[in-house]
């Protein structure tokens, strides 16, 4: 504990980051619990394959925009900030009208189709998965924004209203028995847009379209690099769970959320690295180089692991129990795949660690082929586990490739440094991120 009032006093912006993510993945562990309970495996089901095609086309918005802007503002002047801002907003925008009108083409693709009734979708259901589309992407690009500026209180405020809000309309929905699959998404475009309005509303950064091409031109080469990553992570996480959907059913792909749920909370810790981490490791290699990078790297490790081992470890020993108070009986065969959850998260931990040095150092191409390797992993893992073994087949693909990711990128990494320290006194130049013609 001394070791982390230590941390949030160094960075007063990590008490705010910290406290933020605390609301959102508690909100979204009892909303995974709401869901579950009361919509049941064969829904509950439907609705983690749906927030899968979603989570994809948000990899869009995390590649394009968010990696590249949590590299470049910290080292640009207050103005130089602010005009970028302004292009990255106004990026967000075109980005987010034309993945939205992507979602709606497969939203409404069963109505035209005449598939509707057999999928169980309506008008009703598809436009709720559009707004909710709309309304995430909008309030995710207001917490950024404000992470990048570290105003962590503000950023704190909207997730407030976002996810503090939800879990109470859906707990309001719950105890109605009114809640299916859209009104779930309907509560969660609603908070989602209303937690937007108030960060827009309160700091009126206008988005500036002059800007938008400059952005996008300075932080291409990075976002296109991130971008293919991206896809290649989610193949090998969301991407199995819609295979698993073909294979052993949309009922299974419901108790392995359910079980991911149990460990959810954990993403705090993560989350909270996510906002943080990258602004900082930045800073860190501009001013010393690689070995100020791993200095840091290597608290924020050790740190971490001190605060997450023992957490994996209860929730190994007692999963079954706690999947029970948590779900009731028509779960109880989730217990075990909570142990491999955990162990999978052991694994994402480290990972991530060397994904923040690899993507400092601007060693784009390592996290690619890190994400290629973790993809055809989990894809070959799983089409030899998932029909004998079901659910713990799916786990151990989804295990396996993070593994096979985590040998590979530290292999990766190890080389970057080794070539480093054989060129003493030479400290690499930071990746020039501001290639623009924005004048100051």
């Amino acid at each position: 504990m001394r070791r982390l009032g230590q941390l949030i006093n160094r960075h007063p912006h990590a008490k705010w980051v910290l406290a933020d993510q605390s609301v959102v993945s508690g909100s979204n562990f009892v909303t995974g619990i709401l869901l579950a309970r009361f919509l049941g495996p064969q829904s509950f089901g439907i609705f983690v394959v749906l927030q899968a095609v979603l989570l994809y086309f948000n990899s869009f918005q995390n590649a394009l925009i968010f990696q590249p802007m949590m590299s470049a503002v910290p080292q640009l002047t207050e103005v130089q900030r602010i005009n970028y801002l302004q292009g990255v907003f106004a990026l967000q925008l075109v980005l987010s009208i034309g993945l939205s009108f992507i979602v709606g083409v497969i939203a409404f693709a069963p109505y035209v189709f005449d598939l509707h009734i057999k999928f169980g979708i309506d008008i009703n259901f598809a436009v709720s998965l559009i707004a909710f589309f709309i309304a995430f992407q909008l309030q995710d690009w207001q917490r950024r924004y404000y992470f990048v500026q570290e105003r962590g209180g503000a950023a704190f405020l909207i997730d407030i209203i976002s996810y503090g809000g939800q879990v109470i309309l859906l707990g309001v929905a719950y105890f109605s028995h009114v809640l299916d699959v859209a009104v779930a998404f309907w509560i969660m475009a609603i908070t989602s847009f209303a937690a937007f309005a108030v960060g827009f509303i309160r700091d009126s950064l206008q988005p500036v379209f002059a800007h938008a091409r400059s952005v996008l031109r300075a932080g291409w080469r990075t976002g296109r690099d991130y971008l293919v990553a991206w896809q290649l992570q989610w193949l090998g996480a969301q991407g199995i769970l819609m295979f698993s959907a073909g294979v052993v059913g949309v009922e299974a792909v419901g108790s392995i959320r359910a079980a991911q749920n149990v460990v959810g909370p954990i993403n705090i810790l993560f989350l909270a690295m996510e906002n943080v981490v990258p602004v900082v490791a930045a800073k860190r290699y501009g001013q010393r180089g690689t070995s100020g990078l791993l200095h840091y790297l290597g608290r924020i490790t050790t740190f971490g692991s001190a605060l997450l081992i023992p957490v994996l470890l209860t929730l190994a020993i007692f999963a079954a129990p706690i999947t029970h108070l948590l779900y009731g009986d028509e779960y109880a065969s989730s217990a075990s795949l909570v142990i491999w959850q955990a162990a999978s998260i052991f694994l994402q931990f480290y990972l991530r660690q060397i994904f923040f040095f690899l993507r400092t150092v601007a060693a784009t191409g390592a996290i690619i082929r890190a994400g290629a390797i973790m993809s055809v992993t989990a894809v070959l893992v799983a089409m030899f586990t998932a029909k004998q073994y079901h659910e713990i087949g799916v786990m151990a693909a989804l295990l396996a490739g993070t593994a096979a990711g985590l040998i590979y990128s530290f292999a990766a990494a190890l080389k970057i440094v080794r070539t480093a320290q054989s060129r003493p006194g030479v400290v690499p130049d930071p990746p020039n991120m501001m290639g623009m013609e924005i004048k100051s």
